[in-house]
């Protein structure tokens, strides 16, 4: 049920401090709202070497989708794609599709005439899938290999999340057509992490099944207060819907008479 996807962000400027890196965390963010399941995320430095290895070794666990982001654009170590294309032992070629896609994003921004390294954003492995930009100007790529759809983004905030809206969403959405996923947090106070540990554990193995997945997590949003408020992250996904519904309606039931039972308040 899992059809794992993997994420690798890729610049220098994340692994230096200079940037922070928030991609990962929204796409993990919307996938999860899907039933999708990020299984890994890497931060790597934009080098090729590097950038090889761990697509090479992303590919060897069979994910269903590995999405990078980072590394499209004109500068001397934007590499990510030529990378992966090293990785895949395809032919680097100048896509018709990208080139015309570059002239129309550069001519919004009054550049009728490419230099070589605008022109770089136009070389993809042979065989990709060419991505619309239409919010920045390097294309994004998507690269089948398998079983395995390798979808390149750009780093720019921006444009990843409305490349990922308004393309990729709904080719992964249907990847996961007919999982149904519900979750919750149960944000409490007056009880701590210690004393409902034990409660969890115990309905963690309760509930475990082959007919879907079940994850409980606590959270504890001010620890070394008098008044502790943890919050307890509740999700369960699975092909039999009414299954899905009684069996969350179940959990979360139990869970809140275990935080009365412990003194404990409901927010």
């Amino acid at each position: 049920m899992s059809k794992d996807i993997e994420i690798i962000c890729i610049g220098n400027e994340i692994l230096n401090g200079t940037t922070i890196e928030k991609n990962s965390s929204w796409l993990t963010t919307r996938i999860r709202r899907i039933g999708g399941n990020v299984s890994r995320i890497t931060i790597i430095r934009d080098d090729s070497k590097e950038i090889e290895s761990t697509i090479i070794e992303a590919l060897r666990r069979y994910p269903k989708w590995i999405l990078t982001s980072g590394g499209l654009g004109p500068t001397y170590d934007d590499i990510t794609i030529e990378s992966i294309g090293k990785a895949l032992k395809r032919e680097f070629i100048c896509d018709p599709i990208a080139l015309s896609i570059l002239k129309k994003n550069y001519l919004k921004r009054g550049i009728n005439k490419l230099n070589k390294y605008q022109l770089k954003m136009s070389f993809v492995p042979e065989n990709s899938q060419i991505i619309d930009n239409l919010i920045g100007t390097a294309p994004s790529v998507l690269i089948r290999h398998g079983e395995t759809k390798i979808i390149c983004l750009p780093g720019v905030p921006v444009e990843l999340r409305h490349i990922f809206k308004t393309n990729i969403l709904k080719m992964i959405m249907d990847d996961y057509k007919g999982i149904y996923f519900k979750d919750q947090f149960v944000k409490t106070t007056k009880i701590r992490e210690s004393q409902i540990a034990k409660f969890l554990e115990t309905i963690t193995k309760k509930y475990d099944a082959k007919e879907y997945d079940f994850y409980i997590k606590t959270h504890a949003k001010n620890p070394t207060s008098r008044v502790p408020k943890i919050n307890i992250y509740v999700s369960i996904k699975g092909y039999n819907e009414n299954i899905i519904n009684v069996q969350f309606e179940n959990i979360i039931n139990k869970i809140k008479k275990e935080i009365y039972r412990l003194d404990g308040e409901i927010l």
